[in-house]
């Protein structure tokens, strides 16, 4: 199989047959991949079909081409999993997002805590965002992923995050002081088809907060007797779920 630069467009870029790329990938396109008229690249727009699209026009703003193939995929889990994670040190968010993208996480969602020794001013929001959502879109790009993982416009509050999410099938918070419940024996009716999940920063959730976390219908997981750090636990956390319930074998 040929393997083709992947392109996410959206939906309105795609009429009939013709497709039309702007922006950013135009550049790419011409300067750094150095495509031609009758090269190919494959499209990708929110659905679950990779297109192969055979390029017309190769112009400064705008590239022009028209699909010749599509094929059906099958690579996003059955368990769309919503994280909140709360901020951390360094670039480990960084590094979270990546994976959370190839482990099949349907939206990323940055949250501060009581312990976060991160604070990110209004003013720098606008340029962490722009960075996060490059790095997702990337990692989409680099796995497979048919759909692009949606990152949250600012950070948040775990208030904010549990009434968002109130309606997820599976409502769960990693505590590291949790000593009885694992994902292995909670007790479901059905098997679940959404989850949201909460990681907290280096230090933990507090114990307030795990009790306001509650009120809005969260259970409290262990992740195992080991101290996991904060930019592991929700790799461990997102493997289990879809090992359990999901499309990891």
């Amino acid at each position: 199989m040929i393997s083709r630069h992947k392109f996410f467009v959206q939906k309105e870029q795609i009429i009939g047959n013709k497709v039309t790329l702007t922006g950013s990938d135009v550049s790419h396109i011409r300067t750094v991949l150095r495509l031609k008229t009758g090269d190919s690249i494959q499209v990708i727009s929110d659905s679950d079909k990779w297109l192969t699209v055979r390029l017309l026009e190769v112009k400064a703003k705008e590239v022009h081409g028209e699909v010749i193939a599509s094929k059906t995929v099958s690579l996003e889990s059955p368990l769309a999993i919503h994280l909140g994670q709360a901020l951390i040190k360094g670039n480990k968010f960084d590094v979270i997002l990546r994976k959370s993208v190839e482990l099949g996480v349907r939206s990323v969602t940055s949250l501060k805590t009581e312990r976060c020794v991160v604070k990110i001013q209004q003013t720098e929001m606008s340029k962490k965002l722009e960075r996060w959502k490059k790095i997702v879109l990337e990692s989409s790009k680099q796995c497979g992923r048919t759909q692009i993982p949606q990152v949250a416009e600012e950070v948040e509050t775990l208030e904010t995050f549990c009434r968002k999410n109130n309606d997820q099938d599976l409502k769960l918070v990693f505590w590291e002081l949790e000593e009885n419940t694992t994902l292995k024996n909670i007790k479901l009716d059905a098997k679940p088809r959404s989850a949201a999940i909460l990681i907290g920063p280096e230090g933990g959730f507090s114990q307030t907060e795990i009790e306001s976390i509650r009120e809005y219908g969260f259970q409290t997981v262990s992740l195992g007797p080991r101290i996991l750090r904060a930019e592991t636990a929700p790799l461990v956390a997102l493997s289990l779920l879809q090992l359990l319930w999901g499309d990891l074998q």
